[in-house]
C-alpha cells in the first residue's frame, strides 16, 4: 500500500465484510486506535507504522522467517508448546512449532472482539490446540505494537499454570526488552529517533 487513501478503503472493505474494528486492526498489523482512525478519518492521526505482508504468502519465505524464530527462541528457551496469537501470528507459529518440534496451541485476544464504546471481554485459548495447563510454553505473534496482546497471553498463561519463557515476533514496533519478566525477541526491531 503505497498510499494512504488504499489503506482506508481496504479497511472500510473489511467493516464492510462484518469485521470487528479490532479484527481490522490485526488484518491491517496496525493498532487499534489506527484502525479506528482509518474508519473514522479522525483529525490527528495516530503515530503507528503499517507493515505489509504480501510477500511473506509465499511459504518458502515464512518457513525461513520460521526457521530464524525457532533459532533465536533456542538461544533463551525450551518450549513444550507455541501459543500462536491470531489471526496473523498463526501461521508463523505453526511453522515454529514445527521448527521446535513443540505442540501447537492458538490464543485469541480480546482485542479481536473490541469495537469502541462496548466492554472487552477475555481472550480465550482455542480448545482444538494443544492445552497449556503446566507446560513451558513460547508465545508467537507477527508483530509487536504496545505488547498489551503478548501480556494478555501470559496473564492467561499463568492463571493456567503454564510459563512463558519468552515472547517472540518479526516485527516490534517499540523496541520492547521484557514483558512480565520474560524476554521479547523479534528479528527486526522499529525505533523512533
Amino acid at each position: 500500500m503505497k498510499r494512504l487513501e488504499d489503506l482506508v478503503q481496504r479497511a472500510k472493505k473489511l467493516k464492510e465484510k462484518g469485521l470487528t474494528t479490532g479484527e481490522i486492526a490485526d488484518e491491517l498489523n496496525v493498532s487499534r486506535e489506527t484502525a479506528l482512525w482509518l474508519l473514522t478519518k479522525g483529525e490527528v492521526a495516530p503515530a503507528d507504522i503499517y507493515i505489509e505482508w504480501k510477500s511473506l504468502s509465499n511459504t518458502f519465505r515464512l518457513r525461513n522467517v520460521a526457521a530464524i524464530m525457532a533459532d533465536m527462541i533456542q538461544d533463551v528457551a525450551e518450549p513444550e508448546t507455541v501459543i500462536g496469537v491470531a489471526t496473523s501470528g498463526i501461521p508463523i507459529a505453526t511453522m515454529v512449532a514445527e521448527e521446535l518440534g513443540c505442540e501447537l496451541s492458538m490464543y485469541y485476544p480480546r482485542k479481536l472482539k473490541w469495537e469502541k464504546g462496548e466492554a472487552q471481554s477475555g481472550g480465550v485459548l482455542s480448545e482444538n490446540f494443544a492445552r497449556i495447563e503446566g507446560k513451558r510454553c513460547v508465545v508467537v505473534d507477527d508483530v509487536i505494537t504496545t505488547g498489551s496482546t503478548i501480556k494478555e497471553v501470559a496473564e492467561y498463561a499463568e492463571r493456567k499454570d503454564a510459563e512463558v519463557q519468552c515472547a517472540c515476533v518479526i516485527i516490534d514496533k517499540r523496541g520492547i526488552d521484557k514483558i512480565s519478566g520474560f524476554p521479547v525477541l523479534s528479528i527486526f526491531r522499529i525505533l523512533r529517533l
